[in-house]
């Protein structure tokens, strides 16, 4: 109604717009979440297969079957509940959390998960024996809470020609210890080789290089 108390007669177009301008507010959206949406799915489904089949079925095979369908779906959102979880676990964990080993030890430790197999856990070794031997070569402060991305954004800069395969290297180590990677023979020897590597380069340190250019 208009401001003088007449009735609106707006146009099938202005009509349409402002529908959509009015359906476009929060208070239209769906506040479920994905989660809710799924299993809401779900029970409507299984209401559906009710009402079809239901009546038409014994208790016997109904009952045995209801059991089943509800497994399944409890089964799968529990599924995906996981890994979200597993997705969502950020890389905050400390790469040397808990990790009372030197270098060398790591390192020990890693050939002797790469001689088994264990690929994986091989590279995360190698991984920790790096961000370790850069504690022990006052590269970096001994903090255990310190995350692979930050292991590489902070020793990267002192082996410039290395910095991309320590920052990728880094990454690598987040996909394999959060995400469920697995690592290979060849990451296994890439990370072993770029480990002898830096062990064997004179650091640059960062504010010495701002001087140099």
């Amino acid at each position: 109604m208009r401001a003088d108390g007449a009735p609106l007669d707006p146009s099938g177009g202005t009509a349409h717009a402002w529908l959509q301008r009015e359906l476009a507010k929060p208070a239209y959206a769906d506040q479920r979440s994905w989660l809710q949406r799924l299993w809401d799915w779900a029970t409507d489904r299984l209401n559906d297969l009710l009402q079809g089949v239901g009546g038409a079925l014994p208790l016997y095979v109904l009952i045995p079957l209801l059991v089943v369908i509800v497994g399944i779906v409890v089964f799968a959102l529990s599924r995906l509940r996981g890994g979200s979880a597993r997705t969502r676990e950020p890389s905050d964990e400390g790469v040397l959390t808990d990790v009372d080993l030197t270098a060398e030890q790591l390192r020990d430790r890693a050939g002797r998960s790469a001689a088994k197999g264990a690929h994986s856990v091989a590279f995360v070794d190698y991984f920790r024996a790096l961000a370790r031997r850069a504690e022990e070569r006052s590269l970096l402060l001994p903090q255990p809470g310190r995350t692979a991305h930050e292991v590489g954004a902070e020793l990267a800069p002192y082996f410039p020609a290395q910095a991309a395969a320590i920052r990728s290297t880094a990454m690598f180590f987040d996909q394999v210890r959060y995400g469920g990677a697995d690592a290979s023979a060849e990451d296994v020897a890439r990370i072993e080789a770029l480990d002898r590597e830096l062990e064997n380069i004179r650091p640059r340190h960062p504010a010495a290089q701002q001087v140099t250019a």
